[in-house]
């Protein structure tokens, strides 16, 4: 983790380097979705996001398709754009930043698929946990404003989940698995973990303040736990697995998966939600399992990444 950057602004300290990512964030950011409401306006008018802004009609079809746009466009600039530009100019090359091109064996896949299945019925129970807090009284007006956000993200989520059609399906995967997967991963375990890696000089400090800053950024109170410990397994994988594709593909693979059960649960497909697991007392037994079955695997990454370590 505290290896050296090799482009332009490399040398910059970490703290610079936060505010730069920053600065490149809310520019990227800028840029792109003011590129992508232009191309909206040949086919909308050019009033098109004003006179949505005064009634939006979540019912419309039409208006969820432009919702749908809008998600992809933001995650493109908040996250890949930035991550992209930044890896230039610090890193000097994209692959080598973000360890795209090292190796690793198709079994450590396997398990980093495994430890993100394993991990469902802690992570549902988390969400319970979590889901039961309360601020204290003096923040009550904090706690209301809270309960109104996750009431109108759970709201936006359903209508975006709530879909008949095989190409619907495909399109939400893309759209809820694969760029967030990509883009956050980059950013928070490519970028983010990395910097404070070369601050701190400590995996367990990079892995759980970008964890913490990974969870923080979803703006959802009530699911801070859960992420929290998905971001800490996401970092784990990178850091002992080596490849910036291990977290990749479990950040995939978690949404992936719930995306997938809400549209079998939707449409009838299936009578049982695996996203209840670990919500019940009586799922004790799954939690623990849960539990250790993770230990083992980031164990097993453990100890693959002190023997690549050691000399030979």
């Amino acid at each position: 983790m505290d290896k050296r950057d090799g482009g332009v602004l490399g040398e910059l300290h970490p703290f610079m380097k936060l505010l730069l990512l920053g600065f490149i964030v809310f520019f990227s950011l800028m840029v792109v979705m003011f590129l992508g409401s232009l191309l909206l306006i040949p086919f909308l008018g050019d009033d098109w996001l004003s006179s949505i802004l005064r009634g939006f009609d979540y019912g419309h079809a039409e208006n969820l398709n432009i919702l749908r746009y809008m998600q992809i466009l933001s995650h493109i600039g908040l996250f890949i754009v930035p991550s992209l530009v930044f890896a230039i100019l610090v890193g000097g090359r994209v692959e080598k930043y973000f360890n795209i091109n090292y190796r690793v064996e198709s079994n450590f896949f396997i398990l980093g698929v495994l430890v993100i299945i394993a991990a469902v019925p802690l992570i549902n129970f988390l969400i319970e946990l979590n889901m039961r807090m309360t601020l204290p009284e003096s923040l009550q007006h904090l706690e209301e404003w809270m309960d109104q956000a996750e009431d109108s993200a759970a709201e936006l989520t359903e209508l975006f989940l709530n879909v008949e059609t095989l190409p619907a399906l495909f399109f939400n995967i893309f759209m809820i698995a694969v760029i967030p997967a990509l883009g956050e991963e980059f950013m928070f375990r490519g970028i983010v973990l990395r910097i404070f890696g070369q601050w701190s000089k400590n995996i367990h400090i990079a892995v759980w303040v970008s964890a913490i800053l990974f969870s923080a950024m979803h703006l959802q109170f009530y699911g801070f736990l859960p992420r929290l410990f998905l971001g800490a397994i996401l970092g784990y994988l990178f850091v002992w697995g080596g490849s910036i594709w291990l977290p990749v593909l479990a950040h995939f693979v978690n949404n992936a998966m719930a995306v997938t059960a809400h549209y079998l649960a939707h449409n009838d497909y299936v009578s049982v939600d695996y996203e209840q697991m670990g919500e019940e007392t009586i799922s004790l037994a799954y939690i623990i399992l849960s539990i250790i079955i993770v230990a083992v695997i980031l164990f097993i990454f453990y100890m693959r990444n002190r023997q690549k370590a050691a000399p030979d």
